[in-house]
């Protein structure tokens, strides 16, 4: 049994008239202990009937996700750190920072990103140590305002955030994947002058009859079809979506990647996580005192903390290289080379790891490989960063090849993806000369750079047996995946959102 659609509809017409002629279809149901389903037909039978104008807006509701409500009860990480800091005296040496923080590895790495980024300490690079710049911890910011807002009352929407003047907290945790987001439809009524004269001449008594949305045996049998009134059904209403299961739209696109390298010739190599320095920096010709071997910028293995060394012939050849150019042509960098540092063993920060440990295997030309999988970097996670995300490098080789063919090769790559503009500009890697960087036209952000390139040095492949030319390129497949999707924030690319996986086509 349910309420009338017409007494439904009476009842709304005399509550937005007490109203001033204005409410929300969540005011209706809520006073009038209305379910929102029959309300709704009652509004467009009015709508129809011209006494109901009714507009339908997007509306924004914000919630904490469980690591926001883990830092509103526990403070945010950046604060926490900065109270152990400054119970050590302003400073502590890096590593000790990791072992004290009573954080996890990757929290330690959000809260010195933030701890720098707000102004509250730095890191001495030279040194090793993080120091405070603040002598005693500051007020409570606007993001920590609006998480402990948000922790008492469940839920806000935009108006309510910006009532408490505090946008830009908004922005900030939403950048660091604190809320969730949750859109809403709001429909807005109000009375036309229809509607008006209609809640005048309302009657003050209604003849209620119960409404039924089933003709059952019994109700034939016992002839109580006659005292009850059957819902009316709108059989040109639309059924209500079926979400069928697909696969992660991300998923799909790395998938549209491999296919087209695969059909293009290339060959898919793998590699693993866990790498010595030897394979991910110094046979790329890297100088172990570069910065990007620094605590900060690789994650480094506590145990166990060294892997082997490849056979000492190559071993020989990339130590040479590196002390006096060996037989490359090359000055080298001019230092000892340390065994010892080329044994540690890192998260892998490039694929280009697989593409040396590929040149290593003793290829023959003409050979085309390329690796699509993921690296690692400590970084502070917002919208544009991440500590783990899919890089794609490749490699071709054989003896007439040039830097045209690489040229060549990204105009019809970046073409098979959708981007028909593409330019190129110089560059500089260590690993490569000639370097190129590669940028696509996009239609709303324009010109976006999507790959560095260039033509493997003597100092890589001549260490690893190869004499012939090698034509190198990585490409962030992450930053080419938001381009193509159109998606602003790095983190979307992996979402669970039931939403915005069902919005995406197949």
């Amino acid at each position: 049994m349910a309420l009338r659609p017409e007494e439904a509809s009476r009842k709304i017409l005399s509550f937005l008239a007490g109203r001033k002629g204005k409410a929300t279809l969540e005011e209706v149901c809520e006073n009038l202990n209305l379910n929102p389903s029959p309300a709704m037909r009652a509004v467009l039978l009015l709508k129809e009937k011209g006494f109901l104008k009714v507009e339908e807006e997007e509306r924004q509701v914000f919630k904490l996700t469980p690591e926001g409500l883990e830092y509103a009860s526990s403070g945010l990480p950046e604060r926490r750190l900065l109270k152990l800091l400054l119970e050590q005296g302003a400073s502590m040496p890096l590593s000790q920072v990791f072992e004290q923080a009573q954080l996890p590895r990757e929290k330690v790495n959000i809260a010195l990103g933030w701890l720098v980024r707000k102004g509250w300490g730095e890191i001495v690079k030279g040194a090793g140590l993080l120091k405070a710049t603040l002598t005693e911890p500051p007020a409570e910011g606007d993001d920590e305002k609006l998480l402990s807002l948000l922790a008492r009352k469940g839920e806000l929407d935009g108006e309510a955030v910006k009532a408490e003047g505090l946008e830009q907290a908004l922005n900030q945790l939403k950048r660091r994947g604190l809320l969730e987001v949750k859109e809403q439809k709001v429909w807005r009524l109000s009375l036309t002058e229809g509607g008006w004269r209609a809640a005048e001449s309302l009657p003050t008594q209604l003849e209620a009859k119960p409404v039924v949305t089933l003709l059952t045996g019994e109700l034939l049998r016992s002839g109580k079809w006659r005292k009850v009134e059957f819902q009316r059904y709108d059989v040109t209403a639309r059924p209500p979506s079926l979400y069928p299961g697909k696969k992660h739209f991300y998923l799909e696109f790395l998938e549209e990647v491999r296919d087209i390298l695969l059909s293009m010739g290339f060959e898919e190599a793998w590699g693993p996580y866990v790498e010595t320095e030897f394979w991910n920096f110094d046979v790329l010709f890297q100088p172990q005192d570069h910065p990007a071997r620094e605590i900060h910028d690789s994650y480094q293995l506590k145990n166990p903390a060294k892997g082997r060394l490849p056979p000492k012939r190559i071993v020989s050849a990339v130590r040479r290289t590196h002390e006096d150019g060996w037989k490359t042509g090359s000055k080298g960098w001019r230092y000892r080379w340390n065994p010892e540092i080329a044994r540690r063993l890192v998260l892998r920060t490039q694929t280009t790891a697989v593409s040396a440990r590929s040149l290593a295997g003793g290829v023959k030309p003409p050979l085309k490989i390329f690796c699509l999988s993921k690296v690692f970097r400590p970084d502070v996670l917002d919208a544009k960063h991440s500590m783990e995300f899919h890089q794609c490098d490749g490699i071709m080789g054989d003896w007439n090849l040039t830097l045209r063919h690489l040229l060549g090769f990204f105009v019809e790559f970046c073409g098979r993806l959708g981007f028909k503009e593409v330019k190129f500009a110089p560059s500089y890697f260590p690993f490569t000369e000639p370097s190129v960087e590669v940028f696509v036209k996009h239609p709303r952000l324009g010109w976006v750079e999507i790959a560095g390139s260039g033509v493997f040095r003597p100092e890589v492949t001549l260490p690893l047996g190869v004499k012939f030319p090698v034509l190198a390129w990585g490409a962030g497949i992450g930053r080419l995946a938001m381009i193509r999707l159109g998606i602003d924030d790095i983190r979307e690319l992996h979402t669970q959102k039931l939403d915005m996986l069902r919005r995406f086509k197949v």
